[in-house]
């Protein structure tokens, strides 16, 4: 899995994933990522699952992690280009109530308030 970062509007990162998100290397490479983002004080984030073709259980915890560790630092997470199995899988999880979902990036980067400038930890 490959993880190339974007940044769409002023303060809002996208991380666009390409591959499988499943046991082992992905796992540990989205996480590095959320790690970089903290690290950075980042606090609008955009997981872009539109070239992710499958997710298991532990891409599934993966995600679930990297929101709990951005909520803590005061940080929001969304997810865009969800579809198919990995949303049938996000809402039987019940991950979908969890995390907003948008269509595309540009969507999701959107719905971060224009109003408020970007927010530092």
């Amino acid at each position: 899995m490959e993880i190339t970062r974007k940044e769409l509007q002023p303060g809002v990162l996208v991380l666009e994933l390409r591959g499988a998100l499943q046991t082992g290397v992905e796992c540990k490479r989205l996480e590095l990522a959320v790690d970089q983002l903290l690290k950075e004080n980042r606090t609008r984030v955009v997981l872009d699952l539109s070239r992710v073709p499958k997710v298991d259980s532990a891409g599934v915890g993966k995600i679930v992690n990297s929101l709990s560790r951005l909520k803590v630092a005061g940080a929001t997470l969304h997810l865009a280009g969800v579809t198919g199995m990995i949303g049938g899988i996000l809402k039987l999880t019940k991950v979908d109530r969890l995390i907003k979902i948008y269509p595309t990036a540009t969507e999701a980067a959107a719905s971060f308030s224009d109003a408020s400038q970007p927010k530092t930890l």
